[in-house]
Parts: C-alpha cells; sequence; structure tokens
C-alpha cells in the first residue's frame, strides 16, 4: 500500500448543488440486462454468446458501438431488424437498482440538491426511471440520443452545466468507469469514483448508503 501523510483534508459537502450520475453501474446494476440484450441478439444470428471483453465493452459504450464491435458487417442489417422487433421492456425487470438508491435521492432532493443523469444509453433511460418511480428526481437527463458524440465526449456534461447554471465546482459527477473519468475531465467537472478504486477522483464511494451519510454530516475527510 502507499504511504500517507497522514494529513487530513476535507470536502465540504455543503458547497455542492448538484450531482450528475452514470447509469449503468452507478443507478442500477445492468450486467445481467446488457448481457441478455446482446447475446439475444447474437443469438439470433447464429452467433455465439459474447466473450466477457465484449461485455465489458458494452457495458461503457452506445449500443451503436457496442453492436459494431460484436456484430460481423455482412451481419448488421440482419442485427437491425433483430433490433427492431425487441422492445426494452423484454428486460427491464433484470435492472437491479443500487441498494440505497432510493433513500440517497429523496435525502438529496429534501436538501434542495440537483440531480441529473448523463448516460450512454440510447433510448431507453426515461423509461428506465418512470419503471422505478424516479423520474421527478433527475433533470435534464442526458443520453447518447441526445448528443452528437456520446461519452467520454463532454457534450452531455457540459449541457447539464450550462442547464443549471452553477460552476463545474459546484457539482460532480459519479461514475464507475474510465469512461465517466475521461468524461469529467474534458468538461472540468470533479469526477466521483463509484465503487471502482482503480479510477483517479476526487472521492471514492463504495455505497449509496455512505454518500448518503457524508452529505448529512456535510463533510467527507479524506487521510492523505
Amino acid at each position: 500500500m502507499p504511504a500517507t501523510s497522514g494529513r487530513t483534508r476535507r470536502i465540504d459537502l455543503r458547497l455542492v448543488r448538484g450531482v450528475v450520475f452514470d447509469c449503468d453501474g452507478v443507478l442500477f446494476d445492468s450486467r445481467d440486462v446488457n448481457r441478455h440484450y446482446y447475446n439475444h441478439i447474437l443469438g439470433a444470428l447464429g452467433l455465439e454468446p459474447m466473450s466477457p471483453e465484449d461485455e465489458e465493452y458494452s457495458f461503457m459504450h452506445t449500443v451503436d458501438v457496442a453492436l459494431a464491435r460484436i456484430i460481423p458487417p455482412e451481419l448488421r442489417a440482419r442485427a437491425t431488424e433483430v433490433q427492431g422487433r425487441m422492445t426494452y421492456d423484454d428486460f427491464v425487470e433484470r435492472l437491479i437498482p443500487e441498494p440505497g438508491l432510493f433513500e440517497l435521492v429523496e435525502a438529496l432532493d429534501g436538501m434542495g440538491l440537483r440531480m441529473a443523469v448523463n448516460t450512454n444509453r440510447k433510448n431507453s433511460m426515461e423509461m428506465v426511471l418512470e419503471r422505478f418511480g424516479l423520474t421527478r428526481f433527475f433533470d435534464p437527463v442526458m443520453t447518447a440520443a441526445k448528443v452528437a458524440r456520446p461519452k467520454p465526449d463532454p457534450e452531455g456534461l457540459r449541457r447539464i452545466v450550462e442547464a443549471w447554471g452553477v460552476g463545474t465546482g459546484a457539482m460532480s459527477y459519479l461514475g464507475d468507469s474510465s469512461v465517466d473519468q475521461e468524461t469529467t475531465v474534458r468538461a472540468g467537472v470533479p469526477f466521483w469514483a463509484y465503487r471502482n478504486r482503480e479510477l483517479a477522483a476526487q472521492l471514492h464511494v463504495d455505497s449509496f448508503h455512505e454518500l448518503r451519510q457524508w452529505f448529512e454530516r456535510g463533510f467527507f475527510e479524506i487521510i492523505d
């Protein structure tokens, strides 16, 4: 383990006016639903299920980019036809809300903090929020369908900054991947890493329960 100086650094969470969330791997455990979605398409084309590497890639990227990786060029037209017969309703029940999610958003809403979503999902985000009764908490909801360039391009995150009208130092982005980390660097927004200590971040958050407690306390202390 790296040596520490023993100095304590405090992050004043009372200065934070808004938190932007990634969806997959943060708001929801969606690896199972992603796996079934893509493997359903592959199976319909007579192809083998995704490899672990393809699963990881598809989890972080847009559906179009993921399909371009896992579907051979000569089968992509047929893959589009298979997609056209599918609806996300067939898969949404496999989504698992992250433990403590509902308590966290209720607490942050009660404190007057703004919340938004910035995700590489394309067309299913609003339906997911509605299904779990979360729509009223998040505004705006930025998806890959609403920007010219998805993450790690900072367009979606910058549009949230503009919509909120707050300085980037008064907000944070909670994500779980290197794509999220790069997005925040390019947008100039503080990055909080969710359950991934390999990422460079201002804060490392291991659960929504502890994040809620930090906000209720008003600060977080880091020992360097």
